[in-house]
């Protein structure tokens, strides 16, 4: 059996290093995007030949056209993209009254603009090899938008629209389109993050509300991983929730 050939934008840290990992643990081959690549480093190292790093902005569209065609290239053939990457964090962060254009610009063009722009490069590739899927992570934000950051709120918002559009025009090519929406997952920094809302007066809607307790990145690898894989062969245009029953 061929070898699933994936793409994860943003996939050598955090959420997306452990999509990587556990495409990897069913034997894919994977190329991770970051606007800087010697975050790759050690995956790279461990896994040669089966990780290859490449530079990207998903923020231009002429990069994401790029790196798809280059990604591509390396793998072979595409069978599945992860619309991982997103500015979130304390860059993600601001009042009404503090948002400023250059903020709202970014966040609108890496959150919503690399999921568009990727998804548009490799569709084409994703028809060549008679179908594939997209999955886009989006976030519970989404549904609940955090005070102080209600424009990375509505990027994520976005995604599941265009989740749902995508997956309707996409069918007829046997294309899956889904997305993911994660809850409260530690990754590096989250401590350091809730340590700034304190100190900015934003009282957090998420952090340390939820029933299961605070979430793993393999939470939701483990869930992209099935979503990709042909067991979900009848699931598409959908938001899957995995919050831990924050949302319930």
């Amino acid at each position: 059996m061929t070898p699933l050939r994936a793409i994860v934008t943003g996939g050598a840290t955090n959420i997306g290093r452990a999509i990587t990992e556990a495409f990897l643990a069913r034997g894919a081959r994977v190329v991770v995007g970051q606007p800087d690549v010697s975050v790759a480093g050690s995956l790279v190292e461990r896994h040669p030949g089966r990780v290859i790093a490449l530079k990207v902005d998903v923020g231009d569209p002429a990069q994401c056209a790029r790196f798809v065609e280059e990604a591509v290239r390396a793998l072979g053939g595409l069978d599945v993209l992860v619309n991982n990457a997103a500015i979130t964090g304390s860059e993600a962060l601001g009042t009404l009254a503090d948002l400023g254009p250059a903020q709202f610009e970014a966040l609108v063009r890496v959150n919503v603009g690399g999921v568009v722009f990727c998804s548009q490069a490799a569709v084409p590739h994703l028809k060549r090899a008679g179908g594939g899927v997209i999955v886009q992570i989006s976030s519970i934000n989404a549904f609940r938008p955090q005070r102080g950051a209600m424009i990375y709120a509505a990027t994520k918002a976005a995604v599941g629209s265009l989740t749902q559009s995508m997956a309707k025009e996409l069918a007829p090519d046997g294309i899956r389109v889904v997305a993911v929406a994660p809850g409260d997952i530690r990754v590096e920094g989250s401590v350091e993050l809730e340590q700034e809302l304190a100190q900015r007066g934003i009282v957090s809607d998420v952090a340390n509300q939820t029933p299961l307790g605070p979430g793993r990145p393999a939470d939701i690898a483990e869930t992209v991983a099935y979503l990709a894989s042909p067991e979900a062969r009848f699931v598409t245009g959908v938001t899957w929730v995995v919050d831990g029953g924050l949302l319930a």
